[in-house]
């Protein structure tokens, strides 16, 4: 596996500087693994964001990492793709692979907010899932989904 490396000099100082208050800060946070779980329109995709912000959490969201495997054209969204252009959907496995390539990056070593998956029971009952994750589950009322739903189609 070759090895990447960065020359600093070419980084701006203060993304340097602000990369290091941020390990700085989430060094002594504990590893968490967290699955955000609710409706569509629940707030998941609002929720994390302040969640991973508060335990430095890497956000893992599978829409957002699945228009990035099929824009970077990794192996995984060259496939993903392929079953896009044919209207089929994403299998399992192909998501799950998605999910464990971006659980391995150095970004996700604390910890990780999943939002988006499971979707399936497949997916549900895959071995990275047997872990210690916990379950956050986003309750709310009709009433709220629907208002979420009317504001989405009109945007």
């Amino acid at each position: 596996m070759a090895s990447s490396s960065v020359n600093l000099e070419e980084i701006p100082s203060e993304s340097l500087m602000n990369e290091l208050l941020r390990r700085m800060k989430c060094a002594p946070k504990p590893d968490k693994r967290l699955i955000l779980i609710g409706p569509p329109g629940s707030g998941k995709g609002t929720q994390s964001p302040i969640i991973k912000d508060e335990h430095c959490l890497c956000p893992l969201a599978t829409g957002d990492m699945l228009r990035a495997a099929v824009s970077t054209k990794t192996p995984l969204g060259i496939k993903a793709k392929k079953a896009m252009d044919k209207g089929d959907l994403i299998s399992d496995d192909l998501v799950v692979g998605i999910i464990d390539e971006a659980m391995k990056k150095p970004s996700c070593k604390k910890g990780f907010i999943l939002d988006g998956f499971p979707r399936t029971v497949a997916q549900s009952q895959k071995d990275h899932l047997h872990h210690k994750i916990a379950q956050c589950y986003i309750s709310t009322g009709e009433k709220v989904l629907a208002m979420q739903f009317i504001r989405k189609s009109a945007s």
